[in-house]
């Protein structure tokens, strides 16, 4: 796949995109003429038509790219149709969703403010004030459980993106979300521990939580996994492999004083639902 190949994030609007990879066949079958991107500035992992080098390439694939800009039409017909929006400028981007949405959103409906807080955080017209209250919607879906919300908020909170950049509740964010059995977060939780954001840098830790993200099939997670491997001793290999299997530590986040330096790091089952 070109590296050379850019793409707008659909989340912030930066260029400082690369290619990621595909999840799964199905995803790559399912998407043609699509990439996956993943954007440097708030991380956000997207899919779109790519520019560049792809401008360039034979006619059958610009014939796929077509199709799929047909197909995004119609993807965004739908949303637009689920989440009108209005030509008032000064009302709150959150004013987009169904009156039905907001009101399951106030009843506590963890989807519904999760939807609601990424319509308003992709509305390019959002104000200040729409910002902190989809960064409001995002909290009060994460600490209802909603793990989709807790890998958000912590994206947010690492990238400083619509809220101010704090280390510390992204790694807090994003260690719920990771241990509440969520590959994704898994990953991102993973990626703390490789940099050292939020938590102490230790790649043995990094290496367990891609290699538990792995284990339900994430395929960043074997990527990052495989990435970091071959920076270990085999002494650090070994005791990271143990760590992804057996439960010998608080786990991060969880402490009564903050994010700790060690992992809880057994398995769980898959989640159902509080899915993105």
């Amino acid at each position: 796949m070109n590296t050379s190949i850019k793409a707008v994030c659909s989340a912030c609007g930066s260029t400082e995109t690369r290619l990621s990879r595909w999840r799964s066949h199905d995803e790559r079958t399912r998407h043609p003429g699509m990439y996956p991107f993943r954007c440097g500035a708030c991380g956000q992992r997207f899919l779109a038509p790519a520019s560049g080098h792809a401008a360039r390439r034979t006619w059958p694939v610009a014939v796929a790219g077509i199709a799929a800009l047909l197909v995004l039409a119609i993807v965004a017909a739908i949303f637009f149709a689920v989440f009108p929006q209005h030509d008032t400028a000064d009302e709150p981007a959150a004013a987009a969703v169904t009156a039905p949405s907001l009101e399951a959103a106030r009843q506590g409906d963890l989807d519904a403010q999760f939807r609601i807080a990424r319509a308003t955080l992709l509305a390019p017209e959002r104000s200040k004030e729409a910002t902190r209250e989809a960064v409001e919607w995002l909290r009060r879906a994460a600490e209802g459980g909603h793990t989709g919300a807790m890998i958000h908020l912590g994206k947010l909170y690492k990238t400083g993106v619509g809220t101010p950049q704090n280390y510390e509740l992204a790694a807090r964010w994003l260690a719920k979300a990771a241990h509440a059995g969520d590959a994704d977060g898994m990953v991102e939780f993973g990626r703390l521990h490789r940099g050292g954001i939020g938590v102490e840098q230790d790649s043995v830790a990094a290496y367990a939580w891609f290699n538990r993200a792995a284990a339900h099939m994430h395929m960043e997670g074997v990527q990052e996994r495989d990435s970091i491997a071959i920076k270990l001793s085999p002494e650090e290999l070994k005791r990271a492999q143990a760590m992804s299997l057996h439960e010998d530590a608080p786990a991060d986040g969880e402490g009564e004083d903050g994010p700790t330096t060690k992992a809880k790091l057994v398995v769980p089952p898959p989640q159902p639902g509080n899915g993105r």
